[in-house]
């Protein structure tokens, strides 16, 4: 590699899963139903002498529809974290901060039976922006323990019905 991509590491997982459950003239009950999901997750990450940056981004969606019922929701996330570390003290512990982003994709909603639903939630309805000051603990590449005693978090509900019901500690 050349030596401006030498100390960058990158890799990820995809995944796409659908399933089907069909019944026909079955004597014992049950319901038709279809699902799907789909997950990734991909990280760059960046390693030189005392200096580390890791980044990472986790994003899943799934659905189920069950019988003639509504299409319901069974996963949503959009999970966002990066960390900067520059070392600090026995070759193991190391200045870190952190900084992190979670919502999800599309509205959420309670169910109150086959046809009727609650917003619950929705996109950046919440969102948390998380910022994190500490120590992380390093000693190996496999392991990394990370203790913060300055962290923050901020709350958006873009949603203002959402906001107004005072969900998610609005007020």
């Amino acid at each position: 590699l050349p030596d401006s991509l030498r100390h960058w590491h990158r890799g990820g997982m995809f995944a796409l899963n659908f399933a089907e459950a069909s019944f026909t003239n079955w004597a014992a009950g049950g319901e038709n139903s279809i699902s799907g999901q789909t997950r990734l997750h991909a990280f760059v990450n960046y390693k030189k002498d005392s200096t580390s940056w890791e980044n990472g981004i986790d994003l899943a969606y799934g659905f189920l529809q069950q019988g003639r019922g509504l299409t319901k929701k069974t996963d949503d996330k959009i999970d966002f974290t990066s960390k900067y570390s520059r070392y600090a003290f026995e070759k193991v512990w190391y200045y870190s901060a952190l900084l992190g982003f979670k919502t999800q994709f599309s509205p959420g909603y309670n169910y109150q039976d086959d046809t009727a639903k609650i917003l619950i939630s929705d996109f950046l309805s919440p969102g948390y922006i998380i910022l994190a000051i500490g120590l992380d603990y390093k000693p190996n590449k496999h392991f990394s323990f990370f203790t913060a005693p300055l962290t923050g978090r901020t709350t958006i509900v873009k949603n203002q019905a959402l906001a107004d019901a005072g969900d998610f500690g609005m007020e």
